[in-house]
């Protein structure tokens, strides 16, 4: 599913985002990555929140290790937690079944998008090129992080 038509169906629904959703390809593009703001990264956690992942389509997840989300607590109840180091590991290669037993969610799909965070924007960012080797074509970076978030 491409986001114009999400988008559409979103705007008419709840008329939370916007039909040009002008902040992902103006805020940053790095080597291809998407980079959003902490407004995009609240409207995308907002879309899971009001409806679920599999309607909105996007997965987020939190790159940092369980003693940093466990200090900070997470961005959202709606945020996923994989570890980097995990994903250097292989982890976006692994089985559906046995990601979703070794790490508690749903792998991520090949058509969802995949918005990465961590502390300050640097490992999410590794974690998008490694997500990106593994095949996932539509990825995102909050470069803010939970720095910016908890801000």
């Amino acid at each position: 599913v491409q986001h114009n038509t999400k988008i559409r169906a979103l705007s008419k629904r709840e008329g939370v985002l916007k039909l040009n959703m002008s902040f992902f390809g103006g805020v940053s593009s790095e080597g291809g990555l998407k980079r959003i703001d902490k407004e995009a990264m609240m409207e995308i956690i907002e879309d899971i929140a009001n409806s679920s992942r599999e309607e909105s389509g996007y997965v987020v997840i939190d790159v940092r290790g369980y003693d940093e989300i466990e200090y900070t607590g997470k961005l959202h109840e709606v945020v996923e937690t994989l570890p980097l180091p995990y994903i250097a590991e292989g982890a976006l290669a692994m089985d559906d079944e046995d990601f979703e037993d070794q790490f508690g969610f749903e792998k991520p799909k090949f058509d969802e998008t995949i918005v990465f965070s961590c502390k300050a924007g640097i490992r999410s960012v590794s974690a998008a090129q490694l997500a990106k080797m593994a095949g996932y074509t539509d990825v995102m970076d909050y470069m803010g992080g939970s720095n910016d978030w908890f801000s």
